[in-house]
C-alpha cells in the first residue's frame, strides 16, 4: 500500500519520453527523437478526463525538438502531478524513459512514478528490481490500471500492476483485457495542447511542410503471428496480455475518420492494421461505411495481405485523396517470408503491383536484413529486386533499410530454436544501452544459421548504401517526389544528382 491521499489524486500526467536527454544542440547522434505517440496516450487521457481525474499529455521529444538547447530537466521544471505516467512502449525510448523516470523524480520527489506499455509490461519485474525511482509498471493494456490507480490508496488491490513492497517487487497478477474498445475515445485529438504541431510528426521528427496525420487504432493485437513482431498476436499476449485479438466496429471506425478530417483537419489517416486480416466481409463493410461518411483524406497502412482489384477501387472510394500502403517484401526468398509469416509469394507480389500500378496506388516497400533461413546470395537477390521494382513501377518507393532490432516480445525472441535464431540481448538493460549507441553493430540483437551479425549489419549497410546511391543518381526521382508529395505538401527540390 502506498500512502496515497484519500480520494482521487489532483492530477496524472502522461509522458511521451525523448529517445535521447543531451540537449539537441549538443548530440552528436544522428538518431530521431521519435516524437510519435503510441495511439493509446489519447485515449488514456481522454478516458481519465471522462472519469473525473484532471490529465495532462506532455510529449517530451518533441519539446525538446523546439527547444534545442534546453536540458531534460529544465524541459520539465514546472510540471506537476500525483502521478507521472511514462509511456516505455517502445523499446527505443529504453534509455530516454528511464532518464525522463530520475528527472522527475528529482524534481517531484513526492509524485509517484509509474511505466506502462509494451517495453515496460514485458521487463516488468527487472525496472522495478533496478531502478528504486520507479514506483510501479502498469502491465498490459493501461485505461482502467492508471484511473485505479488515480482513485485508490491501496495499490495491492489493483491488477495489473507490478510495484515495491517493504523492499520486494510484488506482481498483482494480470487485469483482464475490455472485451470491447467503443468505451473508448481515440479521436480526442485536443488532449495534447500541441496537437496541431504533433499532427505533423513522424518517427523521424516534426516538419511544418507534413500534411496533418494521425494513425488511428483498429484493433488491439492481431490475428497474424509475423516472426519479428512484437504486435504479433504471441508477441501482443506475451506483453501485453490479451489472449483474443479484437477488432473495432466499422461504422465507429469510419465516424472517427470523419471526425479527424473534419474536426482536426486531418488529411492523412493511417490504420494501425490492415482491415483485411478481418476477412473480406469486415474490410468491405468499413470501405463501405467510410465512402458513406464522404471522408476528403487519404490513407495509410501496413499490408498483411494483398488487395485484389476489386478490393484496391473499395479502398480508393473510400479514400479518395488516395491510397499508400506499406508492402513487407522481406525477401525475395518465398520461404523465408510466407515461414515468418507473411502469406503470399514472390509471384503474388508481381501480380499485385501491376494492380497498383493501374490504379495509381503508391507503395511504400520494405526489406529485412537477418530474417531466419536467408542467405547472403538471398539478400544479394533482394538488393537487385529492390531497384528493378523501381525500375519497372515508378509508384514504388523502397525504404532504405537500417539495422533490425528484434523486439523483445516478438516470436522469434521468445522461441528463438522454432526460427533457427540466436538471442544476443535478453534483458532490458541490455536494450537500454544499445538506444545509447550510434553504431549499427549495436543495433543487431540476434544471428541466425546463415548470418552471423557482422553479416547482418555489413549486408544491411550494403543494401541501405546500395539504395542510396540510386537515389542521388536522380534515375528514381519520379518514385522519390511521389512519395513525398502523398505525404507533405510543396515539391520535393532536391532531385538532382549530387
Amino acid at each position: 500500500m502506498f500512502p496515497l491521499s484519500p480520494g482521487p489524486v489532483g492530477k496524472v500526467l502522461i509522458v511521451h519520453p525523448p529517445v535521447d536527454v543531451t540537449p539537441l544542440a549538443e548530440s552528436r547522434g544522428s538518431s530521431s527523437e521519435y516524437p510519435l505517440m503510441p495511439m493509446g496516450l489519447f485515449t488514456m487521457v481522454d478516458y481519465l478526463k471522462r472519469n473525473g481525474v484532471e490529465a495532462d499529455l506532455v510529449n517530451l521529444a518533441l519539446e525538446r525538438m523546439l527547444n534545442p538547447n534546453s536540458t531534460l530537466e529544465r524541459v520539465i521544471r514546472g510540471l506537476e502531478a500525483d502521478i507521472v505516467a511514462i509511456s516505455l512502449h517502445w523499446f527505443v525510448h529504453s534509455y530516454g524513459a528511464i532518464e525522463a523516470a530520475r528527472a522527475f523524480k528529482k524534481l517531484l520527489p513526492n509524485s509517484k512514478v509509474v511505466f506502462g506499455g509494451f517495453t515496460s509490461s514485458f521487463f516488468a519485474k527487472e525496472i522495478i528490481d533496478n531502478y528504486p525511482f520507479v514506483d510501479a509498471v502498469i502491465v498490459g493494456e493501461g485505461e482502467e490500471t492508471i484511473l485505479e490507480l488515480a482513485k485508490s490508496r491501496e495499490w495491492g488491490k489493483i491488477d495489473g500492476l507490478v510495484y515495491r513492497r517493504g523492499g520486494k517487487t510484488v506482481w498483482n497478477g494480470w487485469r483482464k483485457p475490455v472485451p470491447n474498445l467503443e468505451s473508448y475515445t481515440f479521436t480526442n485529438v485536443k488532449v495534447y495542447d500541441k496537437w496541431q504541431l504533433y499532427l505533423k510528426c513522424s518517427p523521424s521528427g516534426y516538419l511544418p511542410t507534413r500534411r496533418p496525420s494521425f494513425w488511428l487504432n483498429v484493433a488491439r493485437s492481431c490475428l497474424m503471428n509475423c516472426a519479428y513482431c512484437g504486435g504479433s498476436y504471441e508477441g501482443y499476449k506475451a506483453a501485453m496480455g490479451r489472449e483474443e485479438a479484437i477488432v473495432r466496429n466499422p461504422s465507429r471506425l469510419a465516424e472517427d475518420c470523419a471526425t479527424l478530417v473534419e474536426e482536426y483537419g486531418v488529411e492523412v489517416v493511417k490504420l494501425s492494421h490492415d482491415p483485411l486480416i478481418w476477412g473480406e466481409r469486415y474490410y468491405s463493410e468499413l470501405m463501405e461505411e467510410i465512402s458513406k461518411r464522404g471522408v476528403d483524406a487519404r490513407a495509410y497502412w501496413d499490408l498483411t495481405y494483398l488487395p485484389r482489384e476489386e478490393q484496391v477501387k473499395k479502398a480508393l472510394k473510400a479514400f479518395e485523396g488516395g491510397i499508400c500502403w506499406g508492402l513487407s517484401l522481406e525477401t525475395t526468398s518465398d520461404r523465408t517470408r510466407i515461414g515468418v509469416g507473411r502469406p503470399y509469394s514472390l509471384a503474388d507480389i508481381e501480380n499485385f503491383l501491376t494492380v497498383v500500378q493501374k490504379h495509381d496506388v503508391i507503395l511504400d516497400g520494405y526489406f529485412l536484413v537477418g530474417l531466419p533461413w536467408c542467405t547472403k546470395e538471398d539478400v544479394e537477390r533482394d538488393m537487385e529486386y529492390a531497384i528493378d521494382l523501381m525500375k519497372r513501377y515508378r509508384n514504388v518507393y523502397m525504404v532504405p533499410p537500417f539495422p533490425y532490432t528484434m523486439d523483445p516480445h516478438a516470436p522469434m525472441a521468445l522461441r528463438p530454436r522454432d526460427y533457427s535464431v540466436r538471442k544476443l540481448c535478453s534483458s532490458f538493460e541490455c536494450y537500454r544501452k544499445l538506444v545509447k549507441s550510434e553504431k549499427w553493430e549495436s543495433w543487431v540483437v540476434h544471428e541466425t544459421d546463415q548470418l552471423s551479425k557482422s553479416d547482418i549489419v555489413s549486408l544491411t549497410r550494403k543494401f541501405f548504401k546500395r539504395l542510396e546511391e540510386a537515389y542521388s543518381s536522380g534515375d528514381y526521382g519520379e518514385n522519390v517526389a511521389r512519395r513525398y508529395s502523398f505525404e507533405h505538401e510543396g515539391a520535393l527540390l532536391t532531385l538532382a544528382p549530387r
